[in-house]
Parts: C-alpha cells; sequence; structure tokens
C-alpha cells in the first residue's frame, strides 16, 4: 500500500515537474520574440499568475516598463505589492498635464484581462441615476436628477485611449463594464444604449478585487466581469483606429495587476 501511494505521489509530482517546464518553455519562446512576460518569481509575487496562453504582461509587478509614467506622475501613480496603485493624496496639478495612465505602445483589436479594485471607504453620496436604457433621469427643465447611492471609489479603463471608449468601474447599481459616455448619445437608438449596459451587476463588494476580461474589434466591445459576460457586441462611435491602454484617474482609489493583453 505505501509503494502505491508513493507511486501515485511520484506520478503527480512528475506531471507538475512537465506542466511547469512546458509552461517555462513556452515562456522562453515568449521571450525570445521580443516579448516580456513576468519571470516566475514575478508570478509568485503577483500571486502565481502567469499570461495565459497568447498573452503578455503588461506589468512585471514592479517598473513602469511598457507604461508612460512621466515625471509630473510621481507620487501620483505608484506601484506597491505588485500592483499599480493611484494614490488620493497627490501633489497640486499642473495645467495641461495628463494624469491618466496609458501604455507606451498602441493597440487596435485585442482582448484585455485585467484586475481591479476600488480601495475607498465605503460612503453614501449623490450620484447622476442611470435609466435601463443608459440615459440619465432628468426633471421636467431637462436637469440630471441626482440619486443618493453606496459608493466605494470611482475610475475606469479607456480603450484605445478613448474617453469615448471608457469601460466604467464604479458603483452605480447598474455594476461595473458599462461603456461609458455612450449613454449621453441620445442620437444613439435605444437599443445601442442598451448594449452599452451591464446586463447583469457582477462587481465583488468595497476592498475585493475584481476581473475584467475585454475585447475590443473595431467599434464593438465585449466586456466579461468576474466570469460572467456583462456586455455583448456594445459599439463604440468615433473610437480611433488604434490607441493606448489607459488607466483613468478620478482621484479614488484604486488598484489593478494582472494586465494581460493579446493582439487580435
Amino acid at each position: 500500500m505505501n509503494t502505491l501511494i508513493h507511486s501515485q505521489a511520484s506520478r503527480r509530482d512528475f506531471i507538475k515537474t512537465s506542466a511547469f517546464s512546458t509552461l517555462a518553455s513556452m515562456i522562453a519562446a515568449r521571450i525570445s520574440d521580443g516579448k516580456t512576460p513576468p519571470s516566475g518569481e514575478d508570478g509568485q509575487r503577483l500571486g502565481g499568475e502567469l499570461p495565459p496562453a497568447d498573452f503578455i504582461a503588461l506589468f512585471d509587478g514592479r517598473t513602469w516598463a511598457n507604461w508612460q509614467h512621466d515625471p509630473h506622475l510621481d507620487g501620483v501613480w505608484e506601484i506597491t505589492n505588485g500592483t499599480i496603485r493611484l494614490r488620493t493624496d497627490e501633489p497640486p496639478r499642473v495645467a495641461g498635464k495628463d494624469y491618466n495612465l496609458s501604455t507606451s505602445k498602441e493597440y487596435k483589436d485585442f482582448t484585455l484581462m485585467i484586475d481591479w479594485r476600488l480601495t475607498g471607504k465605503p460612503v453614501v453620496k449623490p450620484h447622476q441615476w442611470l435609466m435601463d436604457d443608459g440615459q440619465f433621469h432628468t426633471d421636467a427643465a431637462g436637469k440630471v436628477i441626482m440619486k443618493d447611492n453606496l459608493t466605494w471609489g470611482d475610475s475606469g479603463l479607456f480603450l484605445r485611449g478613448a474617453r469615448s471608449a471608457q469601460i466604467n468601474i464604479w458603483c452605480q447599481p447598474c455594476g461595473s463594464g458599462e461603456v461609458g459616455t455612450k449613454f449621453k448619445d441620445a442620437q444613439a437608438t435605444k437599443e445601442e444604449r442598451m448594449k452599452t449596459m451591464p446586463s447583469v451587476r457582477a462587481d465583488n463588494g468595497p476592498g475585493e478585487w475584481n476581473r475584467f476580461i475585454i475585447t475590443l474589434r473595431g467599434d464593438r466591445v465585449d466586456v466579461s466581469l468576474n466570469g460572467k459576460e456583462v456586455i455583448q457586441g456594445a459599439r463604440v462611435k468615433d473610437i480611433p483606429a488604434e490607441g493606448p491602454i489607459t488607466l483613468q484617474n478620478h482621484k479614488d482609489g484604486v488598484e489593478f495587476r494582472h494586465i494581460f493583453i493579446k493582439e487580435l
């Protein structure tokens, strides 16, 4: 019996070792192609997560490689414990400077995997109130109606660097993943606006990690949040043909990690 157990354990160890060797070979091949995924050591620091097959890492957990982190962003965006973190005590801003954080490279069509969490303290604040079709509730005079809502932060991702292609990270009742600014397009059909609204709220609670998987092809975007499809085939009008991946600075506490991309 002991011999059998030992044999089974040895076989499991062999399978694990073989799988690791295969993964190591894949990583080495990517490096030889000029791509720089995290090392095994980086993977351990990042919770053991390495890029899925055909993806490359945009963040190595310790440096600003692949990111436009200009001097004016010192004290604004920082790297801590393997995450990109937006500080909430940033120094005074300089007029004309961009305080969002963008990749150095521009992308066309892609699938992006990214983990994020809002780190603010939950408080009740008035929010713009979205209707089910993605437009704001307004009063008879056309003024946007505000409604109290529990919030712990606000951020977003600008696809191809375009604000019109913002994938919202927030605490609206509709949930994160909403294609921001589209609801301001009153000329869009209701069907188009509905596609920009999450089909289900899939956010985790305050301070918890969430995962987006975002696919952009042409002017159409799909979004998965925590394993649930929340956006399918939403159209982003007037989006540029290419641009960076941009992390929004909304002045609220937010962290990002495990940022992987596959160009399509």
